[in-house]
């Protein structure tokens, strides 16, 4: 199967899974909130299933960028909430999904590959897989990234007129996408070098072992700037974007850099020079890594 008609099959899947997640929530009477965790849960399910038939986890990969826009635009719609603070939130954040699909369907290739992070969770768990597909793939990055959704549902309640305090907000998701695009750009081109070095070690990677996740993480701190600069207070939201750095500090990161490290020992030379995160600049002469 060619990469276009795979991209289309998971483009039909999703659309089959959005209104299977609308119909779910047809005759809930419920706070919009509660309303849209139904949404974006049932959704989550139905893509757990097709990518049982398909025998690919990759399968929910997508619907890390694609849905967030797609849930704040239906809140809304259904709230009827367009004040200038919500038409920018949507705007950027649609900036960052289109851009984070983008990437994705770049890199996709196929069904008959699957995310090596998924297959080594299936040589781990065995015969629990698909458990710990449903728990571990896909239902648990879903909450992370709803309780994301939570704090722009908090915002679209407000429906706020607000010009100037949008702008700083603003500004960091921007900058944020615009960081993970460059990083990303800068390690397509690595990978496509004839000579290869074993550590990509220039342009924002002298500065970030990880610069595409510090990226991500403030996208989602900007998304909470939006709720802060609306109401100028400290609650229980902040713990949404929070998460989201915990997630990848402590789960993605760790991950991604057992991995490289298993193939090549001399990381840990680069891991000594470079922050793991946010940008710095580097603790010591950097080594040339072959």
């Amino acid at each position: 199967m060619k990469k276009w008609q795979s991209i289309g099959i998971i483009f039909i899947l999703y659309v089959l899974a959005f209104f299977g997640g609308l119909y779910s929530i047809t005759y809930l009477n419920e706070p919009i909130w509660f309303e849209v965790f139904v949404f974006d849960i049932v959704m989550t399910i139905i893509i757990y299933l097709f990518s049982l038939l398909l025998k690919n986890a990759s399968l929910y990969d997508p619907y890390w960028s694609v849905i967030p826009p797609v849930l704040m635009l239906y809140v809304m719609i259904k709230i009827n909430a367009f004040g200038f603070l919500n038409i920018v939130m949507l705007s950027v954040l649609s900036v960052w999904a289109i851009r984070l699909t983008y990437n994705w369907s770049k890199n996709f290739d196929s069904f008959k590959h699957q995310d090596w992070r998924y297959d080594l969770i299936k040589e781990k768990t065995k015969r629990l897989y698909p458990l710990a597909n449903f728990l571990g793939i896909q239902l648990f990055p879903t909450l992370i990234v709803y309780a994301q959704i939570y704090v722009i549902i908090a915002v679209a309640e407000l429906n706020l007129d607000l010009g100037l305090f949008a702008l700083i907000p603003s500004l960091v998701v921007l900058i944020s996408v615009y960081i993970q695009f460059v990083s990303d750009k800068q390690m397509y081109e690595f990978r496509q070098q004839t000579v290869k070095k074993r550590v990509i070690d220039t342009g924002l990677w002298q500065y970030s072992r990880h610069p595409n996740y510090f990226g991500e993480i403030m996208v989602w701190w900007g998304m909470y700037l939006f709720y802060f600069s609306a109401t100028m207070r400290f609650d229980f939201l902040i713990t949404a974007p929070i998460l989201m750095t915990l997630l990848f500090v402590f789960i993605s990161i760790p991950m991604m850099e057992q991995k490289i490290l298993s193939t090549r020992p001399e990381y840990k030379d680069y891991q000594a020079t470079t922050s793991m995160l946010i940008p710095l600049f580097q603790r010591k002469a950097i080594k040339d890594y072959k």
